[in-house]
């Protein structure tokens, strides 16, 4: 008899047209490449409430259904972008592509001036990531480089990173990869786990994800772990296992912390030693009379927190938090090394500090700061997204 190992398991899922409606298993599934975690049925019992003379109990029964569980995965470009889609409850916009542009830059100020028309009219907003093309001689240093944008007005538009000074020059393209917003349009999955050594599976349906966690630590890969809930489940064996015949699997590498960059307001920070940022949807199902199965499982008001641990290097971070200084938070990821770099981003444009602890008096080493995050919406308009949290990437 063969018992099934803890690792030759293939997870697969394709998206639900209908909320619990079991979508065809021949084409269109895709692989979700897991660290860790799993789902599982749940089913509430129902005691008996008999008195029996005998002292004793009558067996109860099963009652209402519920899936939940959690996977943790390596992010890595375009293999998550369902389930982060799922999360923000958005969807990615079209990227977008601006040409015959008359631009000149500028090093010192770290600039793009346009001699007419507007960034912002045009798409762009602050914490995108952008390049440029086409810019000749002295200006190619400019070509297929990620800028993070960080300031903007009508013609003028800030990065973080270094610009090569140029003269106004003709015929300038600006590409931006497809981008995400948190909305409210709810997306479901059927999920399936295959335990190939002993030729079954589990099949979920009606899942939706609740949360999603992105975490960064010190020489290890930059994670996400994102929580399920859903409806039901069924098996599948022999011949019907897998229900998923062909899903596809992306080859994307792992991105790690130590490549990150990070911007904490106006600042490239390099003295961070733990970071998460979390989306939590608050997904549950409801019990109803009549059925074992819930009718939905209900995404609810969005919150976002996140926390940052640093070395301690000056009383700046402690101003702010006295000042309730509003900043912004841009996670960049990039998977290789030459130009153009394939990325995927997060940005919070509208924070502030909202607690500080510091490590205990006497400890080895540098003293550390935990911060945790206050984060909300951010509603400025014009060349701000009217998003919490804004996630990019250059994956098709």
């Amino acid at each position: 008899m063969a018992y099934q190992s803890g690792r030759n398991i293939l997870v697969a899922y394709k998206p639900e047209a209908s909320f619990g409606v079991l979508p065809d298993g021949a084409t269109g599934s895709k692989v979700f490449r897991p660290n860790s975690g799993g789902l599982n049925l749940t089913k509430e019992p129902i005691r008996s409430n008999e008195v029996r003379r005998d002292g004793q109990i009558s067996r109860g029964r099963h009652g209402s259904r519920s899936v939940s569980g959690s996977y943790v995965g390596d992010l890595s470009l375009g293999s998550y972008d369902d389930f982060i889609e799922a999360a923000f409850r958005g969807s990615f916009d079209a990227p977008l592509a601006l040409s015959g542009l008359a631009v000149a830059a500028d090093a010192t100020g770290k600039t793009f001036t346009r001699a007419s028309g507007s960034w912002i009219t045009d798409g762009v907003r602050v914490g995108d990531v952008v390049r440029f093309g086409a810019f000749t001689a002295g200006g190619a240093a400019n070509n297929g480089r990620n800028l993070r944008v960080a300031g903007l007005t009508a013609l003028v538009m800030t990065v973080a990173d270094p610009v090569t000074t140029i003269a106004e020059q003709s015929n300038i393209t600006l590409a931006r990869a497809k981008k995400l917003l948190m909305g409210t349009i709810p997306r479901s999955f059927a999920v399936e786990e295959r335990e190939i050594d002993i030729d079954g599976s589990e099949l979920f349906t009606g899942v939706r994800i609740g949360s999603l966690q992105l975490q960064l630590q010190p020489n290890g890969m930059a994670t996400v772990t994102f929580g399920l809930v859903g409806q039901d489940m069924d098996t599948k064996t022999g011949v019907d296992s897998p229900y998923f015949a062909s899903p596809v699997a992306t080859t994307s590498i792992g991105m790690t912390a130590v490549e990150a960059m990070i911007r904490l307001g106006a600042e490239d920070v390099l003295d961070i030693t733990a970071l998460n940022l979390n989306i939590n949807l608050n997904a549950a199902g409801v019990p109803v009379v009549g059925s074992v199965l819930t009718p939905d499982v209900f995404t609810n008001q969005a919150t976002v927190e996140g926390s940052i641990t640093a070395l301690k290097k000056d009383i700046s971070r402690v101003q702010q938090f006295l000042d309730e200084e509003v900043l912004s938070l841009h996670l960049l990821f990039t998977e290789n090394e030459s130009e153009p770099k394939d990325f995927c981003s997060f940005f919070v444009g509208n924070l502030t500090l909202a607690s500080m602890q510091k490590s205990e008096l006497g400890a080895d080493n540098a003293r550390t700061q935990t911060i945790n995050l206050l984060i909300g919406k951010d509603e400025r308009g014009g060349a701000y997204s009217d998003s919490t949290v804004v996630y990019q990437t250059s994956a098709a």
